[in-house]
């Protein structure tokens, strides 16, 4: 990739500098800055079947290379339905930073939970169990297996969120996560720490790693090793890991002239959850398949959405009670060979001004019971109620609460 130094004018006191997009993976942070053209569409089957769409982007990189650029690069956030217009731009600089050393910046302390007025459940418990047993009902009365429904949470806080100041503290808290902060429509910014890959190309090979079953971490090492074999063990669990790994199989197996799926998942960590784990590698018998073309062959899996997927979409739309827009969609960046990575838009958060609206959701299938998906919902959530050091999801104005005299000063006004 090409590394474009900054005009002067575009850091900040002390050399550093907030990005108007990043993405984190594999301990390094794509930083990319300004708008050279903005490419927004709606990527449904309809954008690429014609090629059009393609044609367009391949036109733009084209363009950014005219003007001195070897290899541009697209970057940007694509939302859960992809009949709605993505937010997607060939920026005027990007580069690169050690996530080790972005994540140090002092800046990137916890939040303080002082700073917040109010955490409120949009969506409350009665109701998301109601629609959790609706889902199961649906199960035994219609071919769907699988459904994903979520919950938001909204964060109020005394001043506005600086999405640059979540970035570093998302990166310090869960340095093995893709760490993303995007801008989107009217003038909201995604941020989050996705634990999924949903596709990395790099040319003719090509990984995804759904997830899908889930249990919350444990402070004591033998509650965690027993957790970790319970979820191996479960059937529930299970089943519905593997719907998700034969839905990326059969999207990838059309692109590949060779695929690696492992037998059985694995565990794997983060900071507050485990996961049933399958990485899939396979290699491209056309290497001119973009990234971005496979990611849209695969989302929505069932890890966001469900299976069969349009069965899913629909009992989605009747049964969460509100729009996901950003959430359970994709985030990442693609160059102009096609390379590039995409994570799906989970364990996230949609900031505007003083409010934070984060996301859950939970796999339901015929096993499930609606008081354990209400709670792996909330587990989910302290993936970045930990910035305020809340923890597990509180009652609305329970933040209130929280000592003035916290240890962490506020420092959240951008």
């Amino acid at each position: 990739m090409d590394v474009l130094p900054l005009p002067a004018g575009e850091r900040l006191p002390g050399g550093r500098s907030d990005p108007d997009f990043a993405f984190a993976s594999r301990g390094r942070v794509l930083k990319a800055y300004g708008v050279d053209e903005r490419l927004d569409v709606a990527l449904d089957d309809r954008s690429f079947a014609d090629g059009r769409w393609e044609e367009a982007l391949d036109r733009a990189f084209r363009r950014r290379k005219a003007q001195g650029v070897e290899n541009p690069i697209l970057v940007g956030a694509v939302p859960f339905d992809g009949r709605q217009h993505a937010r997607l731009s060939i920026p005027q600089h990007y580069d690169h930073e050690d996530a080790g050393l972005m994540a140090a910046d002092p800046d990137a302390a916890s939040l303080n939970a002082a700073a917040l007025n109010a955490i409120e459940e949009t969506v409350g418990r009665s109701a998301f169990e109601a629609a959790v047993a609706r889902a199961i009902g649906l199960f035994r009365d219609t071919p769907l297996k699988k459904v994903v429904l979520s919950r938001p949470l909204d964060v109020e806080a005394r001043e506005a969120f600086a999405s640059g100041r979540l970035l570093r503290a998302l990166l310090r808290q869960n340095p093995g996560a893709y760490v993303f902060s995007a801008p989107v429509a009217y003038g909201q910014t995604l941020v989050g720490a996705s634990p999924e890959l949903l596709i990395r190309k790099t040319g003719r090979t090509v990984v995804s790693n759904p997830l899908a079953g889930s249990a919350p971490r444990s402070t004591s090492a033998e509650a965690e090793r027993l957790r970790t074999a319970a979820l191996l063990a479960s059937a529930k669990d299970r089943t519905e890991h593997r719907y998700v790994v034969d839905a990326v199989r059969a999207a990838l197996a059309g692109h590949c002239s060779r695929l690696s799926v492992p037998d059985a998942p694995s565990v794997i960590h983060t900071p507050t959850m485990l996961h049933l784990s399958t990485e899939l590698t396979g290699e491209l018998a056309d290497p001119t398949v973009s990234s971005l073309r496979l990611a849209h062959a695969l989302h929505p899996t069932p890890a966001v959405c469900g299976t069969p997927t349009g069965l899913a979409r629909d009992a989605i739309a009747r049964l969460e009670g509100y729009a996901r827009n950003w959430y359970s969609g994709m985030v990442g960046w693609m160059d102009s060979r096609g390379n590039g990575e995409w994570a799906l838009s989970i364990r996230c958060g949609l900031v505007q001004g003083r409010r934070l609206r984060l996301y859950a959701g939970a796999g339901v299938v015929a096993d499930s019971t609606p008081a354990a998906e209400w709670e792996e919902t909330a587990a989910k959530l302290t993936t970045m109620l930990n910035l305020f050091g809340v923890g597990a999801a509180q009652p609305s104005n329970a933040a209130s609460n929280a000592p003035s005299n916290a240890d962490v000063p506020v420092g959240m006004a951008s």
